[in-house]
């Protein structure tokens, strides 16, 4: 219980950081290019990884991954997962798997997106 206690108070504050930081890029960056999810995947995934090396090396207790990790993070952009799991492809010497995971992530959820918009749109008028 304690474990989803840490996961569920990461994640409200990591789903506040988004707003925070959206927010605030937003009111400084006045043009259609969407800076503030840019800059919240950009960083998302640089903590991530920064994260992924302090557990890996025991710098951090393991109950951290689950409050920044899987909650902060997983609120704030579930793109910094997609990020290390392309890397750790790579890593394991998949450079292949890991480009084709890369392109399949990003064509699939743009196109589901799309999906998603234009059958919503359909139904509903």
């Amino acid at each position: 219980m304690q474990h989803l206690v840490f996961i569920a108070l990461g994640g409200a504050c990591g789903a506040l950081a988004r707003y925070g930081l959206s927010t605030h890029a937003h009111k400084f960056w006045i043009h259609p290019w969407p800076m503030g999810t840019l800059l919240i995947n950009f960083s998302g995934s640089l903590c991530i990884g920064i994260l992924f090396v302090m557990l890996e090396r025991a710098a951090l207790h393991p109950d951290w991954r689950s409050v920044l990790m899987v909650g902060f993070l997983g609120a704030f952009t579930t793109f910094s997962t997609f990020s290390l799991e392309t890397v750790e492809l790579w890593l394991q010497g998949q450079p292949a798997m890991a480009a084709a995971y890369a392109v399949a992530s990003v064509v699939c959820c743009v196109s589901a997106a799309a999906l998603g918009i234009y059958f919503t749109r359909s139904l509903l008028g």
